[in-house]
């Protein structure tokens, strides 16, 4: 399976909004899920608590090995790296690196094109919009058009 994982951030609103998509190894969907949180961040910092929520879901959820996708060249790059960052980000990352470890081995962190992670982008800029969480178990119309163009 693999999780894309995006946040939003509207110039209208002091959120930051979080789309996250799963799909199996077809590309099929599976489930996704949409929330928001306030105050409005650095979009680095954004990024880096929608992966966390993200793993943090995948874990309730007993997927198990499942590959995470982000369009954050900074926030996976950063993930990767060994050197430790004694900032927000760098802690959010920490946290982050001990999920993958306790409980994603076979998983990975990868950077995808913004073009590749498309559903979870409109994921993320349709919940900041909206006023409670979701878990979606069919997909929304805004990613309709996207999953079925990519099935093709």
């Amino acid at each position: 399976m693999k999780c894309n994982i995006d946040a939003s951030f509207p110039n209208h609103d002091n959120r930051v909004g979080i789309g996250m998509c799963i799909r199996d190894e077809e590309g099929t969907f599976v489930l996704a899920k949409t929330e928001f949180f306030e105050p409005k961040c650095d979009v680095h910092i954004g990024e880096a608590l929608s992966l966390l929520s993200a793993l943090h879901w995948v874990h309730d959820l007993h997927l198990g090995h499942v590959d995470f996708e982000l369009d954050s060249k900074k926030v996976v790059d950063s993930f990767k790296s060994n050197n430790y960052d004694h900032t927000e980000f760098g802690s959010i990352l920490k946290d982050c690196k001990s999920l993958v470890s306790r409980f994603y081995e076979n998983s990975s962190v990868e950077f995808v094109r913004r073009q590749a992670n498309e559903v979870a982008c409109q994921l993320a800029k349709a919940d900041t919009l909206l006023t409670s969480f979701r878990i979606l178990i069919e997909p929304p119309s805004c990613i309709e058009h996207i999953l079925s163009n990519e099935m093709l």
